[in-house]
């Protein structure tokens, strides 16, 4: 069994003044959605005769998911190995309901911030109102009249993801368990910074299945970003957590869109017909308190094992101030225990002063800086699209057709030339 998963972390707090409402039917799903929406959607399951907290993720194939330390809480039973098990367990919508799985999938993590994952494949048969404007989302079963009005785009049916059809081809995923608004596949990473040459490139990182545990990638804050019709603006996008290997498919996901390409409108999730309603935008969401502003971070390796490495944007301020790729961590201001408080601290802060030790092949250095404060949005600026190698083959062969007709037409040029003559012989008379 292929098991397939999202990023679970923590997102932003957004408000907004109050829309005009929406009269919504009286026929409630299943689901119950937990609010206010402050960051990831919550809902309520039960487990056995136990109410339990599910993260609502359209990045997660399943109908549902535990953690770990939710089946020790609970007295289950694990069976197999690995990172992935299952358990004697059962996951309900509500209590004395059938299970939504035959075989409860467990996700084996050291810690999680809720119980486990309501997936896409229940997500799908209700239809979903997500609002971070006015902070709070719930599950029915109709469209309201008034939204069919609203722009839309499509879902590509048949697929186990919540896939957006995409003008342009490219596999488009709405993961609500991922944080920020847009992730980039690492094949198109490259190019897609050189399409916003002046945006600030800083790090990010977290831990997800999807990506094989911890991990550290780059990121930036970009002005604006398109989907179709749907335009996100000032977020920021990353260079995708997500492995294909891991989660078993065959090839990368060009893009991922995250809960924060939700923060400035009203949204509407039809899986059942297919579609997703937005509104107009109600406001412009802040830079994420999260966001890197220095450029550098320090992360475990994947299975969440110290010591805390270095990883740093190149030209960043921590790359300025002399931070490298693969530091190992000592102390921060001189503390050496509890560091990811203080990691944040000092990347995160506006104004906060650092003192880094760290140890880079076999020697101790120190590296201060001061957390400038938060970038200016990158303005798209697009750049000619990179040629393939068969591409190239043919355009250099072309060139040095050319050139070789320019070499040829000049040596013409340059050789004197016999011209005929055309006068008549004169005659002379006798």
């Amino acid at each position: 069994m292929h098991i397939r998963l999202s990023i679970l972390s923590i997102g932003i707090l957004v408000t907004s003044c109050t829309p005009k409402p929406i009269e919504i039917s009286n026929n409630l799903a299943p689901i119950d959605a937990l609010n206010p929406l402050d960051s990831t959607p919550m809902a309520q399951a039960w487990c056995d005769d136990s109410q339990i907290t599910m993260a609502v993720d359209t990045g997660a194939i399943q109908r549902s998911l535990l953690f770990s330390p939710t089946v020790k809480k609970l007295g289950g039973r694990l069976r197999g190995s690995g990172s992935m098990r299952t358990t004697n367990l059962d996951v309900m919508l509500k209590n004395g309901d059938q299970p939504l799985e035959q075989k409860q999938a467990v996700v084996m993590v050291e810690q999680a911030p809720y119980d486990g994952i309501l997936g896409w494949d229940v997500i799908k048969d209700n239809v979903w109102r997500i609002n971070y404007p006015n902070r709070e989302h719930q599950f029915t079963t109709d469209l309201p009249k008034q939204v069919k009005n609203w722009k839309n785009i499509s879902l590509v049916k048949g697929s186990e993801y919540a896939q957006i059809k995409d003008p342009n081809g490219k596999q488009v995923i709405l993961d609500t368990g991922a944080q920020y608004a847009v992730y980039i596949a690492k094949k198109d990473w490259e190019a897609f910074k050189l399409s916003y040459p002046d945006a600030f490139v800083s790090v990010y990182n977290g831990y997800s299945p999807a990506a094989g545990g911890f991990y550290a990638l780059e990121c930036m804050y970009i002005k604006n970003y398109n989907v179709g019709n749907l335009t996100f603006n000032n977020i920021v996008a990353c260079e995708s957590f997500a492995d294909p290997k891991t989660m078993g498919l065959s090839k990368e996901i060009d893009v991922i869109l995250g809960i924060e390409a939700l923060f400035q409108r009203e949204f509407w999730i039809d899986g059942k017909n297919h579609k997703i309603y937005f509104s107009k935008e109600r406001h412009n969401a802040p830079l994420a308190p999260a966001f890197n502003l220095i450029g550098g971070t320090f992360t475990l390796d994947k299975s969440g094992k110290p010591p805390y490495r270095a990883v740093v944007a190149q030209w960043s301020p921590a790359w300025v101030a002399g931070l490298r790729n693969g530091d190992i961590l000592l102390s921060i201001n001189g503390q050496k225990n509890q560091l990811q408080h203080m990691i944040e601290y000092v990347t995160t802060q506006e104004g906060a002063k650092a003192n880094v030790k760290v140890l880079r092949k076999n020697k101790l250095a120190t590296i201060h800086w001061i957390v400038p404060k938060a970038p200016e949005p990158g303005e798209y600026y697009p750049t000619t699209p990179a040629l393939t190698d068969e591409e190239f083959e043919i355009q250099q062969k072309e060139w040095e057709r050319k050139q070789e007709e320019k070499a040829k037409q000049a040596l013409e040029n340059a050789t004197p030339h016999l011209q005929p003559n055309t006068e008549q012989p004169q005659t002379h008379a006798e």
